[in-house]
């Protein structure tokens, strides 16, 4: 069969306007970390129906996520991590106020062929027939979420996640995100994907039974991605990606809080309290705690920060119990300077000593119980509670010890006092 040149240049068009129909939105909001997405024309003519998406990163992440939402709560949270065979587990989960989101199995979930761990990266190919809150021929809010370290090597779709490392909020235009067939848009191309075999949850439990988070296995050919990005984290989706927000700095002011508020709590106020006893020197113990006040209201105000910014301020027990502490320990230095006042007159510790004694001690505890209540909220890795725990430890011994230590001076003070007393008594 013979081609003339006008025929050639029709079957060009024809090629090129089905790619047209095929062009995937695709964005790399991290090195190596992208996102793709395909909306069926079906689908986007309906407004609703089957969406396909794309996470990929590299094996040295621990985990990967992407979100439906444009902020943590309420959003629906596809998570992938590698499930120590050579395939990717995929795990549903709701969103929540920015506590570890926890698994939730969902039948509209499926992961596809061509997912697994190919070329040193994670893939995770999924098809949402059921997927809400998307405007699928407009844009559409997503979030992400990403935490380098050790594989999980978990094919537990509930697999405990420690908290992210970085974060990215965006909007996804769907309309540019179209393909022509309802179909796996990441092998049907594969023009920038990895080759070979990949996992694939195409069969077994992601699909019928509703356990999306299973990572099932061998797939097919290894196409995972169609038009794809370079993984430069300059990917946009053609124009697709806009709104892009985000990045470590919420997780650094959360850092910064958590150490301030630990050194304070920890370290600082109960060494502060211990420098009576030892030294009893009432100038160095109150400059020594107006410093420790000075810094707790410092990592208090990056935490108010942190909190608003991630709209759970007052809104779970650490945040509640940190204001209330902290204006409970704002009285603390006014019960010291009546105490203060009061000795001078008197050169006895009065009501106003004992209570800023004892106040003081069990504004203590409680603010160290609220620090393990953020490390609990922030999903601290195992060593971060350890290492905790441990310090909190120590300055406790060392505290009772200098309780122990000042009981023992006045004690020998007192007796020492009444024997010299004594002979006076006699004498006269």
């Amino acid at each position: 069969m013979r081609f003339s040149r006008g025929t050639a240049v029709a079957a060009a068009a024809a090629l090129n306007a089905g790619a047209a129909l095929a062009a995937t939105a695709s964005f790399c909001p991290e090195a190596g970390i992208c996102f793709e997405w395909g909306v069926p024309e079906a689908s986007a003519k309906a407004g609703s129906g089957d969406i396909f998406f794309q996470l990929k990163a590299p094996t040295s992440w621990q985990w990967v996520g992407l979100g439906i939402g444009s902020r943590m709560s309420g959003s629906q949270i596809f998570l992938m991590y590698q499930d120590g065979k050579g395939n990717v587990t995929l795990s549903t989960r709701p969103g929540a106020n920015h506590v570890m989101p926890t698994y939730q199995a969902r039948g509209d979930v499926e992961l596809l062929a061509g997912s697994g761990v190919i070329g040193g990266n994670m893939v995770a190919n999924v098809k949402c027939s059921g997927c809400s809150s998307l405007d699928l021929s407009g844009r559409t809010s997503w979030i992400s979420a990403w935490k380098s370290g050790d594989s999980l090597d978990s094919t537990d779709p509930a697999a405990v996640i420690t908290q992210h490392d970085s974060v990215a909020q965006f909007q996804v235009d769907l309309a540019q995100a179209s393909i022509s067939s309802d179909s796996n848009p990441f092998v049907e191309s594969g023009s920038s994907g990895g080759g070979g075999s990949g996992g694939s949850g195409s069969s077994g439990s992601s699909g019928s039974s509703g356990d999306s988070g299973s990572s099932g296995g061998s797939g097919g050919s290894g196409g995972s991605g169609s038009s794809g990005s370079s993984g430069d984290g300059n990917g946009d989706g053609n124009g697709a990606i806009s709104g892009v927000s985000g990045g470590s700095s919420k997780q650094t002011l959360a850092s910064a809080h958590g150490i301030l508020m630990l050194v304070v709590f920890v370290i600082l106020y109960p060494l502060g309290s211990s420098l009576m006893p030892l030294i009893g020197k009432w100038y160095i113990h109150a400059s020594w705690q107006a410093v420790a006040f000075l810094i707790m209201w410092a990592g208090f105000g990056i935490g108010v920060t942190v909190a608003r910014r991630q709209d759970v301020f007052f809104d779970q027990t650490h945040s509640r119990l940190g204001v209330i502490l902290v204006a409970l320990v704002s009285l603390q230095p006014v019960f010291g300077l009546i105490h203060h006042i009061n000795y001078l007159k008197t050169q006895s510790r009065g009501i106003f000593g004992h209570l800023h004694r004892w106040y003081g001690r069990a504004l203590m505890v409680v603010g160290i119980v609220n620090g393990g209540l953020g490390l609990q909220l922030g999903n601290a890795a195992s060593r971060y509670i350890i290492a905790y725990s441990v310090v909190a430890g120590v300055v406790a011994l060392l505290y009772l010890a200098s309780i122990a230590l000042g009981w023992t001076r006045s004690s020998r003070s007192q007796r020492q006092s009444k024997q010299a007393v004594s002979p006076m008594a006699q004498s006269s």
